[in-house]
């Protein structure tokens, strides 16, 4: 898989900014969205600062399609999102060599203006949602 990310090219417009980096990781602001179609529907937030930091990211609508984390106008007010079209959506996951083991941040999710190239993790007060929800359901 590292392979995939040590010559990544990419232009100025691809880079997304988080003006104030990600919880832990706030020195780290610049990053691109990377889908590679054999690894879809997963994605990944790269760094691009010089650091090997990555994050697999995930559209949590794809498999919980109820998601709706309470965000406030607060939270999102620095992202200047003007229509809805402009949200792109994403939770962190941890990836298992067992995927039945694999799961998803829900409390921090990554918003992302897609328009204006801005984005921040938001972390929820929302007793639905945990920080390693399964992503895949049993039957």
């Amino acid at each position: 898989m590292s392979d995939f990310f040590k010559d990544l090219v990419y232009a100025k417009d691809d880079i997304i900014t988080f003006p104030s980096g990600l919880p832990g990781f706030e020195k780290n602001k610049e990053f691109v969205l990377i889908q590679i179609p054999d690894y879809a529907p997963f994605e990944w937030l790269v760094c691009v600062d010089g650091t090997r930091l990555r994050f697999a990211v995930l559209n949590p609508m794809l498999f919980r399609p109820d998601y709706n984390p309470n965000m406030t106008k607060e939270q999102l007010e620095d992202l200047h999102i003007e229509k809805p079209e402009d949200i792109l959506l994403y939770s962190i996951v941890t990836i298992s060599e067992n995927p039945d083991e694999s799961t998803a941040n829900l409390i921090g999710p990554v918003i992302i203006n897609r328009t204006r190239r801005i984005a921040k993790q938001i972390v929820i007060e929302d007793e639905r949602y945990t920080t390693r929800e399964p992503i895949l359901r049993k039957k």
